[in-house]
């Protein structure tokens, strides 16, 4: 199976150029492979699913990775993954979607 050479935009269909989208969005870098989506459906996205980081107060745009810090009463806290943002120890981790957190895995600590 061949990629298209002149993909759609998943969200408003108007052809993406180039594969992976970049955005830089609050001074946060993002390149999106999959889904394709182009520039401004992006920062859409962005505008209305980022989060806040609970280390640094930044912010955590959709489609990046996150790691994930138990919080009171069930409640999650998310941070970015860079060594300015992820404590040692942390060993929850997953991936920000559309405003919820995706794929989350718990990395068990040594022993």
């Amino acid at each position: 199976m061949n990629p298209t050479k002149n993909p759609s935009c998943l969200v408003c269909g108007t052809t993406v150029t180039t594969v992976p989208t970049f955005l830089e969005y609050k001074g946060e870098e993002i390149f999106v492979f999959d889904p394709v989506i182009c520039e401004l459906c992006l920062e859409k996205l962005c505008e209305r699913y980022s989060t806040q980081c609970a280390n640094c107060g930044g912010t955590i745009p959709p489609y990046s990775h996150v790691g994930i810090l138990k919080a009171g009463n069930g409640q999650n806290q998310f941070i970015h993954m860079t060594t300015q943002c992820n404590t040692p120890g942390n060993a929850f981790y997953g991936y920000w979607g559309k405003g919820t957190v995706r794929e989350f895995v718990q990395i068990e600590a040594c022993s």
